[in-house]
């Protein structure tokens, strides 16, 4: 018969537990930091009544000192407690120990991302959609999002950087059409397949049906999703041996983090970072579960080339004829 832990915990604060029990409780406190944990916690919410008790055992032992064998039985529960709580800070401690320098370590090797992130250096990303999935919530047709028109799909899609900021992204349409939005450093704008080119000098404003955007963690703009990373996230170094492949093709070495959503905090539940241990430059991003309009949608953007574009490579004018009717907003 399976014994009941939780009742143990309830009948040990009544102190109404046998010496077996006690002991059996003992054991289980002892046998897991997740047990000890419980206990702690319980032991916590029960200090005043505890302290009282404290008090009315100090009286006892003046007037009625014959009941020696019960204050025995009372120093019982009061071991228990010491035990757990020394328990669960010799746990706390060693877990202290061993994560310290691992945060440390991801965070160092954060910070070399970033830096290498905003180096002058153009890059082409192509995006793969991994899973696509539209939550309950909005699945209702009655739902704000259901009734906006459908974005264009990440499949294929194509994303252009420069530095932090900068960018293209070209997206296909239903039809094979390109759709096409960007920024340079003093506008953003897009482009439609129809209809005239639109731009603004607010430089959030085509990049806000991007995914990631409403998170803080826009797939257009490097630097400042990897700077939500700090607080958002907590990050992990994946040993070489862990990586899919712990050498590149030019004999130079990868590195691997895993980021994990902290909760309370928006944005994709995963990201994984594949990037040179020796430059800092990211090759692969990944990132797990993330707003794309309705979807919940798990991405891929492997880098494919790095490449010298024409200063003009980020204006719009770049990328459509001059017959385009173009319009500010």
């Amino acid at each position: 018969m399976s014994v009941n832990y939780e009742d143990l915990i309830d009948r040990y604060f009544d102190d109404s537990l046998s010496s077996e029990q006690l002991a059996q409780l003992n054991e289980w406190i002892k046998s897991d930091p997740k047990n000890a944990r419980q206990f702690a916690s319980r032991a916590m919410l029960h200090d005043r009544l505890r302290s009282e008790l404290a008090v009315a055992d100090e009286v006892a032992k003046v007037v009625l000192p014959s009941q020696s064998q019960s204050m025995t039985r009372r120093r019982w529960p009061f071991a228990l407690a010491s035990t757990a709580c020394a328990v669960l800070l010799a746990v706390s401690l060693l877990w202290q120990a061993v994560d310290a320098p691992s945060a440390s370590a991801a965070m160092t090797e954060l910070n070399r991302i970033i830096e290498a992130s905003k180096m002058s250096v153009d890059r082409t990303f192509v995006i793969s959609v991994l899973d696509a999935v539209v939550p309950p919530k909005h699945q209702d047709r009655r739902s704000p999002e259901r009734g906006r028109p459908p974005k264009p799909s990440l499949e294929g899609a194509v994303l252009d950087v420069r530095g932090p900021d900068q960018f293209v992204l070209g997206r296909k349409t239903a039809t094979g059409e390109w759709f096409i939005t960007g920024r340079n450093e003093t506008t953003s704008w897009a482009i439609r397949p129809d209809g005239p080119v639109r731009y603004s000098d607010d430089l959030a404003e085509f990049a806000r049906d991007l995914p990631g955007h409403e998170d803080g963690l826009p797939i257009n703009n490097l630097s400042d999703g990897l700077e939500a990373l700090r607080t958002a996230y907590d990050l992990e170094l994946a040993s070489v041996s862990d990586t899919e492949s712990s050498a590149k093709n030019d004999g130079g070495t990868i590195r691997r983090m895993i980021a994990r959503k902290k909760p309370g905090f928006r944005g994709a539940e995963r990201i994984e970072i594949v990037y040179d241990d020796a430059s800092g430059q990211i090759s692969e991003l990944r990132f797990d579960q993330m707003s794309y309009g309705p979807q919940q949608i798990s991405l891929k953007m492997t880098a494919v080339e790095e490449q010298a574009f024409p200063e003009n490579y980020f204006d719009h004018s770049h990328h459509h004829g001059p017959e385009r009717v173009v319009e500010f907003e």
